[in-house]
This record gives C-alpha cells, sequence and structure tokens, in this order.
C-alpha cells in the first residue's frame, strides 16, 4: 500500500496548516501566500512565506540536482508557459523515489477560466501527453477533486464511477457535472 502525500496535503478540512514533512524537503513552486508548511515556497512575487523569489518559468531553478523528496505544484502548473520544460526541471530537482504532486483546475470548472492568467486547460488524460511524465515518473495516484473520500456517499459513488470511465466522464459527463479540479501524485523512477 502506498502512502499517499497528497491528502495530508488538501484534507477534509482544506489545505493543510501543519507542517506534514516529517523532515523531508519539499519544494512548493509557485506557493503564493499559501505555502505549504515546512517547504521552500518559490514564487516570482515576494509574497509572505516566499522563499526564493524566482519565475518557475526560468529555467533552471536555483536549486541544486536531486535537492528535494517532493515538489508541490498547487495551482500553479497552468499559470507557467510550458508545462513541459517545468516538469523538467521538476524531475531534476527531485531525489531518485522523489514525489511530484500537482493539483489544476479541471478544464470545465469555471475557476479555469475565471483567472485570465490561466496558459492550459486539463483533462485526466492531460499528463500523459507529456513525455517526460510517461519516461522518468509512474503515477500513484489520481484524483478527480480532492484526493479524500467524500462524507457524502451519492458524490463517493459519482466519484467512484468516473474514475472507473474517465473517457466518457472527460467526453460527456463533465458537461453536467463538472469537478473543480485534479490532483495527481507521481514518484521519479531513478
Amino acid at each position: 500500500m502506498t502512502d499517499f502525500c497528497a491528502p495530508k496535503i488538501w484534507t477534509m478540512k482544506g489545505f493543510v496548516k501543519d507542517d506534514i514533512l516529517g523532515g523531508k524537503k519539499a519544494l512548493d513552486v509557485g506557493c503564493g501566500p499559501r505555502k505549504l508548511p515546512g517547504a521552500v515556497g518559490m514564487d516570482m512575487s515576494k509574497f509572505p512565506g516566499v522563499d526564493v523569489v524566482h519565475d518557475a518559468n526560468e529555467t533552471p531553478w536555483p536549486f541544486e540536482d536531486n535537492s528535494f523528496d517532493l515538489v508541490l505544484f498547487n495551482q500553479s502548473l497552468e499559470h507557467l508557459d510550458d508545462v513541459s520544460k517545468a516538469l523538467e526541471d521538476a524531475m531534476r530537482v527531485l531525489k531518485s523515489k522523489g514525489r511530484l504532486i500537482i493539483q489544476v483546475p479541471y478544464f470545465r470548472s469555471v475557476d479555469a477560466f475565471a483567472d485570465t492568467t490561466h496558459r492550459h486547460f486539463f483533462t485526466s488524460g492531460s499528463l500523459e501527453l507529456i513525455g517526460i511524465l510517461k519516461l522518468e515518473f509512474r503515477t500513484l495516484g489520481f484524483w478527480y477533486g480532492w484526493p479524500h473520500i467524500s462524507k457524502n456517499p451519492l458524490r463517493q459513488l459519482f466519484k467512484n464511477f468516473i474514475h472507473q470511465h474517465p473517457n466518457f466522464y472527460d467526453k460527456y459527463l463533465s458537461i453536467l457535472i463538472p469537478i473543480e479540479c485534479l490532483t495527481w501524485e507521481l514518484e521519479k523512477r531513478n
């Protein structure tokens, strides 16, 4: 059984408020004013909590190779110019078996289009098209929405159905019932 990090970051009560890293070194890319507690926060603006002011579009990032156990893109990947380039640098700074955790707005979500700085839109299959992810990472978890079981049994039944039929959901059912976000947890192979 895999010990997932994503459900510890996005809890039933919202984004985690305590340091859950257990001594592991994490990088929160594009953290803004809401940084993962205990992580190194990198953002292009000097918000409270930002440790390194750097535009994630500019690679290489100012970190050594293999220096982080976890890299988090929390609602930030959709803002970047080149998703593949950013993920390549995330792979570079991740240690072997390090975790890459991504949460982005779902392409049918109102949030995806409400922010005019969003450059990319995502479906359940979007990351499968990025070569470096297929070659260098294995998917540990994927969730429509937040990575936990819903307290509402009907909502959980719906989540179970769409996870079993992602293409049907993305193409047809999501028009009627769009979810807010997509969440992935990946592990670097080497």
